[in-house]
This record gives C-alpha cells, structure tokens and sequence, in this order.
C-alpha cells in the first residue's frame, strides 16, 4: 500500500507575480526586469531544494489544450528559484509576445521529515494529474516522470492543495486561449507534449 502525504506535508507559499505588459524593450532588459521581480518577491524556503512549482499565465490568456485551456505553461521541481533563473530565457519571449501577459509561480515546499525525495514524486503526480485533465503535458514541460508517479496517496485536504497549484483558479476568466504556430520556436515542445 503506497504511503499517505497528508496536509502537513506541504508548505504551500503565496504566489510569486510577474505582472509585465511593457512593450518597446529589448529582451536582454526584459530578462533583467522579470528576474529583479523574482528576486523581490521570492518566500523565505526552509528546504529550498525540494520544492515544487508551477509557472501559469495571469491576465486573460490561457493556453489553449486538447481537453480544455489552462493557464499553467510548466511544472517544475528542485530549487525553484536557481530554475527559474535559466527559465527566463524562454519565459520572456512569450511574455513579450503578448501584450499584458504575466505569470505567476505557484511554489510548494515538501516538508515532510526523514523524506528528501517526497518532491519529485509530488511533481510526477502533478503532472500526470495535468496530463489525464488537459490531454497534454504543460506547454514547456518535455516529458512525463512516470518511474515516480503514483508512489503515494494523499489525503483529500492534501490533494485538495496540490490542486490548486494546476487549477485554472476561482474567479479567473479567460478570452483567449493560444498556443504556437509551426513557425514558433516553442512549437515541437507544445506538439510534443500534446501527443503524450
């Protein structure tokens, strides 16, 4: 019988937003900007390196999905904020293709004592949990990490939580729901995370 995560088991912290909306800047100040708002909002972590995170769109532009539209582009885990660094690279692009997108990164912590690799099993979860609701992996994710999905349960308040981290979010509304053309550099990550 698999092993029980319960509530306790996770630090949920408040979401690090990356409103941008600016146009006219050059991407190598655009980087410069969306890593300064990480840097300024970033939580206080008592185990850095086992986190868990989602980077979801904020505005009113979601990614469009086989099943329905999601506004999570990635599901990550480890030290969140050292990859979330290298992620600007491909972040920023898309943040300044559309006007007055955001995004925000939904960060959790896997707390639980004598279990230094509970958070790569949390972040299998999750995104097989992404895959089987919206029929794909998140847009830049590039596989899924099926040799530890499914290794434990969670308690209903706990699996409640990690919900939140890659549902759409009460009170959101979207009008837009997008995805790359061929002709996008980040098309063969999204086509092949739809094929999954």
């Amino acid at each position: 019988m698999p092993a029980i995560v319960k509530l306790s088991d996770l630090n949920l912290s408040a979401p690090v937003q990356i409103p941008f909306g600016f146009t006219g800047v050059e991407e190598k100040y655009a980087r410069a900007i969306v890593r300064d708002r990480i840097r300024s909002q970033w939580p206080e972590q008592k185990r850095p390196t086992q986190s868990v995170y989602c980077i979801c769109l904020t505005g009113t532009v979601a990614v469009a999905y086989p099943n329905t539209f999601s506004p999570v582009i990635y599901i990550g885990e480890g030290d969140a904020y050292a990859r979330l660094s290298r992620h600007v690279d491909w972040l920023v692009p898309l943040l300044m293709s559309v006007p007055q997108l955001g995004v925000e990164i939904r960060l959790l912590e896997s707390v639980r004592r004598n279990n230094r690799s509970l958070y790569r099993h949390i972040e299998a979860d999750l995104i097989d949990w992404f895959s089987s609701d919206y029929g794909a992996l998140p847009w830049f994710n590039r596989q899924q990490e099926s040799g530890k999905k499914g290794a434990y349960e969670y308690k209903r308040d706990a699996r409640k939580l990690l919900n939140t981290m890659i549902g759409v979010g009460a009170g959101r509304r979207y009008l837009w729901a997008i995805q790359p053309t061929k002709n996008n550099a980040t098309f063969d990550a999204y086509s092949k995370g739809t094929s999954a």
